[in-house]
C-alpha cells in the first residue's frame, strides 16, 4: 500500500487571508510541518499576531507581507517580494483570502460587486498567475483555492458572493486539467459554517448561531492532508460540512 508523503518540511507557501481565521489556522498547520512560509492579508496588525503564534509554536519566523488584493499593482509587489524571499520557489499557493457581501441584487452597488471579485476571484488568477510557470517549469506544486459550498449553491442575498465562489470553482477546475500534465495539483475546499467573524453580522450568522458549525482547524488539517497524498491520489475538489445528527 503506498503511503502519504512522509514530510513537508522545507517546503515554501505563501497563506493569504492569514490574518485571521481559516488562512491563520492554515499557516499555522503548515508552519507545523515544517514549511516555510509568506503570510499575506491587509492588516500588518492581524498578520504579526499570526506571525507571532508560529514563532511561540515552531520557534520558526514567517514573512509578514501586507496587501491589499483588490489592487493588481500590489499583487506583483507581493509575488515578486515572495519569489525574492525564496528564491523564485513556492511549492504551496493557498488562495484564502476572501470578503463577505451580503445584499439584494437592486441594493448591490457596482463597487461592491466589483470588490468581491477582486479578492475572491481576481486575486486567486493573479497571484496563480505569478508562480504557475515556476511550478510548471518544476514539475511541482500545489495550489489549494479556498472556496465554499456557496461554489455549489445559490443562497438568498448572496448574488456576488456565490457568483465569485462559483467563479472560483470553475478556474480551479479549468486550472486542474491545464495543471494536470505539469505535475502541479489543484484542489478547491469548499467549507460550509465555519466559526470565524468571516460572516459576522449577516443574516447566516444569525441562522446558523447556536448551531453546530465547522472550526477553522478543521479546514487546516484537511490542507494538510491533501498536500501528504501520494502522486497517485488526487482530490480536486472537497466538499467539507458540519455534522449533524
Amino acid at each position: 500500500m503506498k503511503k502519504t508523503t512522509d514530510s513537508l518540511t522545507c517546503n515554501t507557501a505563501l497563506v493569504s487571508g492569514a490574518g485571521r481565521g481559516i488562512g491563520r489556522a492554515i499557516a499555522l498547520a503548515l508552519a507545523r510541518e515544517g514549511m516555510r512560509l509568506a503570510l499575506t492579508a491587509r492588516s500588518r496588525d492581524q498578520l504579526e499576531q499570526t506571525a507571532a503564534r508560529i514563532r511561540a509554536d515552531t520557534g520558526r519566523n514567517a514573512l509578514v507581507l501586507p496587501c491589499d488584493l483588490r489592487k493588481p499593482a500590489e499583487i506583483a509587489d507581493l509575488a515578486r517580494e515572495v519569489s525574492d524571499a525564496f528564491a523564485g520557489c513556492v511549492d504551496v499557493l493557498v488562495n484564502n483570502a476572501g470578503v463577505f457581501f451580503e445584499a439584494p441584487v437592486e441594493e448591490t452597488a457596482l463597487e461592491q460587486w466589483d470588490a468581491v471579485f477582486e479578492v475572491n476571484l481576481t486575486a486567486p488568477f493573479l497571484l496563480t498567475r505569478a508562480f504557475l510557470p515556476r511550478m510548471k517549469s518544476r514539475r511541482r506544486g500545489w495550489i489549494v483555492n479556498v472556496a465554499s459550498t456557496s461554489a455549489l449553491s445559490g443562497y438568498l442575498h448572496q448574488a456576488a458572493y456565490c457568483a465569485a465562489k462559483h467563479g472560483l470553482l470553475g478556474f480551479s477546475r479549468s486550472l486542474a486539467l491545464e495543471c494536470r500534465p505539469r505535475g502541479v495539483r489543484v484542489h478547491a475546499v469548499c467549507p460550509g459554517g465555519v466559526d470565524t467573524d468571516f460572516i459576522a453580522g449577516s443574516h447566516v450568522a444569525e441562522r446558523i448561531k447556536g448551531q453546530a458549525v465547522l472550526e477553522p482547524e478543521n479546514i487546516a488539517d484537511l490542507v494538510v492532508f491533501l498536500l501528504r497524498q501520494p502522486p497517485n491520489v488526487d482530490y480536486p475538489e472537497v466538499v467539507v460540512k458540519r455534522f449533524q445528527d
